[in-house]
């Protein structure tokens, strides 16, 4: 039987190896496909793997930023508030 594929394959216009070396990269993304399938049907629901790992994350403190619980140097916070006296800023630009 392969043996009278091989022969139509030729009449039909393409050389025997160019025809079984394309066969041959057909049935490879097949098998590729059929095992991507499979493992796709394995997995879980992505929307609760990824609420999971949310939570996993927001759980523990990143451990490259520092915790702080108040300001280091008192003095950067001048640069925060608002002016100072109730009157509010005098200052006009022309």
């Amino acid at each position: 039987m392969e043996e009278t594929a091989e022969q139509e394959a030729v009449s039909l216009g393409g050389g025997k190896h160019r025809i079984l070396a394309e066969l041959g990269r057909v049935q490879q993304e097949v098998t590729f496909l059929e095992t991507e399938l499979e493992e796709l049907e394995q997995t879980d629901n992505v929307s609760s793997v990824c609420d999971e790992l949310l939570r996993v994350i927001e759980k523990a403190p990143d451990p490259l930023l520092p915790l702080t619980t108040g300001p280091l140097n008192l003095l950067w916070d001048r640069w925060f508030e608002g002016p100072n006296g109730g009157e509010g800023c005098r200052c006009f630009i022309l």
